[in-house]
C-alpha cells in the first residue's frame, strides 16, 4: 500500500524501501547484446531496448498476451524478468513453466514476489509466497541467488497501514487513521537496511526474489 491510492492519499510515504537492488545485479551478469524480456512490465522499461510483455495494451507494452500461454517462441530470450506479477495470475506454476519455456538454455530468470503485503488488486490479487514456495515455483532453474527483496520492517509497516485503513467502514475516518499510521510508521522501514542482512529476515519479509539459470541440458518442466 502506498501506490494506487486515491486523491491526496497518493502523497503518503511509500511503505517500502529496497536496500539491496537485485535487478541491476542480474543485468550486470548479461552480455551487452542480451535479448531481455520483462513479463508484467506495467509500462516500465528497466533498460533501453528491453522487450515488454503485459496482459493489457499500453504505451510501453510491446507484446500483449496471457502469461499462461505467451505468444513467444521457445528459447527466445537470454534473460526474463517477472517482478511483482505472479501474485496476480491464476496459475503461477503454469506461468513459471512459460518463463522456463521462453528462456534460452543457459539464460537467466529473475523473479520477485510478495510475502507479507496487504491485498493489492491489479486487477486481482491471489497469492503470497514464502522463500521456500518461490524456490519450489522455480525448481527447474538452477539457483544462482535467492533471498529477501523487501525486508521485514517494510512488511510490518505495510500491514500496520492496511490494519488502520480497515479499522472502520467510514471512509473519512479510515483515511484519517491510515494517514496517521503511515506517518507514524514511515521511519521503521529504514531498519531494513540492517535487518535484510539477517538470515531470519525471510520469515516475515515483505517480498522475496529468485535468480536462476535455465540448464544447458534441459529437463522437462513439471
Amino acid at each position: 500500500m502506498g501506490w494506487g491510492l486515491p486523491g491526496i492519499l497518493r502523497f503518503l510515504p511509500k511503505p517500502t524501501v529496497v536496500p539491496i537492488k537485485q535487478i541491476p545485479r542480474t543485468l550486470a551478469m548479461l552480455p551487452a547484446d542480451a535479448k531481455i524480456l520483462d513479463v508484467g512490465a506495467g509500462g516500465r522499461r528497466i533498460v533501453p531496448g528491453i522487450v515488454t510483455f503485459d496482459a493489457v495494451p499500453g504505451a510501453e507494452i510491446d507484446i500483449v498476451g496471457d502469461i499462461h500461454n505467451m505468444p513467444i517462441e521457445n528459447d527466445a530470450f537470454d534473460c526474463v524478468f517477472c517482478t511483482g506479477t505472479l501474485e496476480h495470475v491464476a496459475d503461477p506454476f503454469r506461468a513459471v513453466r512459460e518463463l522456463y519455456r521462453i528462456t534460452k538454455p543457459g539464460g537467466i530468470v529473475h523473479i520477485d514476489v510478495p510475502f507479507i503485503q496487504g491485498y493489492h488488486a491489479d486487477p486481482t490479487d491471489y497469492w503470497r509466497f514464502t522463500l521456500d514456495g518461490l524456490r519450489l515455483l522455480a525448481k527447474d532453474f538452477e539457483e544462482l541467488a535467492a533471498g529477501v527483496h523487501i525486508g521485514p520492517s517494510c512488511g510490518l509497516v505495510w500491514i500496520a497501514r492496511e490494519w488502520a485503513d480497515s479499522s472502520c467502514s467510514n471512509r473519512l475516518l479510515s483515511n484519517l487513521f491510515l494517514c496517521l499510521m503511515a506517518w507514524l510508521t514511515a521511519p521503521l522501514k529504514y531498519l531494513d537496511y540492517f535487518m535484510i542482512r539477517s538470515r531470519k529476515s525471510h520469515r516475515v519479509a515483505s517480498a522475496v526474489y529468485f535468480r536462476g539459470r535455465k540448464p544447458l541440458l534441459q529437463v522437462q518442466a513439471a
